[in-house]
């Protein structure tokens, strides 16, 4: 494991993380976060991939939560227009699905405008498929992927079932938002709520399409591929999740094929309502696989 690296910014992670920047991509422009702590317990840095509708506000939590285990995070809010599929490589958009590939594109673009030359990446629900795109497509950017409730490992999928599961994890995150126990966790999905409303709100069609296109993705071929590559591969996933049922995806699995698993209690927004138990799991992961990987060298 490094020894850890002490930074010159003081800040706090409050000023860190409203200092947004922007990038382009295609034709779009994107809002991403860069925080970084005073302390790096490594200096690759992580790439928190959101989940469908999810924006840096969203997932406020749990990169407050990878920072103050020393990690720099970078993470981003997706393009609602521009960034079309028709100023893509045509060759690209005969692999993959096109609002997938967009997306894949913005994280290949924030991880190269951040003069970065690796990353440990954390993808969440829909995250996992755009994340396994970019991977894909430069696996020399990648160290190590955790997969948190990832979406396209259920095997094949139907719109009208996934839009069903959707719906009930959103009535699960409602009420959750304004009958939960305890109040932070209700903020917390309160914030996820409000942000997942303003997302479909920008751009309807667009939210449809990707909806859509989260049906039709299927990624393990790639996480194989990544995994051969020498890309550590582990998944997180919740013994209660509705929108991509644990049982359905441990049918698809191999065990060979993967670097870990990890089965929790909860549902599919954990890592946002309880990121202080989910995040610094995914954390633990990364450092273990930093660790094996000294060890082999």
């Amino acid at each position: 494991m490094e020894s850890y690296k002490e930074t010159t910014n003081s800040m706090g992670f409050e000023e860190k993380f409203a200092q947004r920047k922007t990038i382009k991509v295609l034709d779009a422009e994107l809002e991403t976060v860069d925080v970084k702590p005073d302390f790096l317990k490594t200096e690759t840095p992580v790439l928190f991939a959101p989940g469908w509708g999810g924006t840096p506000e969203a997932y406020k939590d749990p990169i407050k939560t990878l920072y103050e285990k020393n990690r720099r995070v970078l993470s981003l809010a997706h393009a609602r227009k521009g960034a079309d599929e028709e100023l893509m490589d045509s060759e690209l958009k005969k692999q993959y699905l096109a609002d997938e590939l967009r997306k894949a594109l913005a994280l290949l673009s924030l991880i190269d405008k951040g003069d970065i030359e690796k990353v440990d990446a954390i993808a969440h629900s829909e995250g996992a498929i755009n994340t396994a795109i970019a991977a894909s497509l430069h696996p020399d950017k990648f160290r190590n992927i955790v997969f948190v409730n990832p979406a396209g490992l259920i095997g094949p999928d139907k719109f009208p079932k996934l839009a069903g599961r959707f719906n009930l994890n959103g009535i699960q995150t409602f009420f959750g938002a304004i009958f939960g126990k305890e109040e932070l966790k209700r903020n917390r999905l309160q914030r996820l709520t409000k942000e997942v409303i303003k997302y479909i709100g920008q751009n309807p069609a667009r939210a449809l399409k990707e909806s859509v296109a989260i049906s039709q993705s299927e990624i393990y071929a790639m996480l194989e591929d990544l995994h051969e590559k020498g890309i550590g591969i582990f998944i997180i996933n919740g013994v209660g999740d509705p929108v991509f049922p644990m049982d359905k995806m441990q049918k698809i699995l191999k065990a060979d094929k993967i670097d870990g698993f990890l089965s929790v209690k909860g549902g599919h927004n954990e890592i946002i309502s309880n990121p202080e138990k989910y995040a610094a799991a995914a954390d633990e992961l990364l450092e273990n696989a930093e660790n094996k990987k000294e060890k082999i060298k």
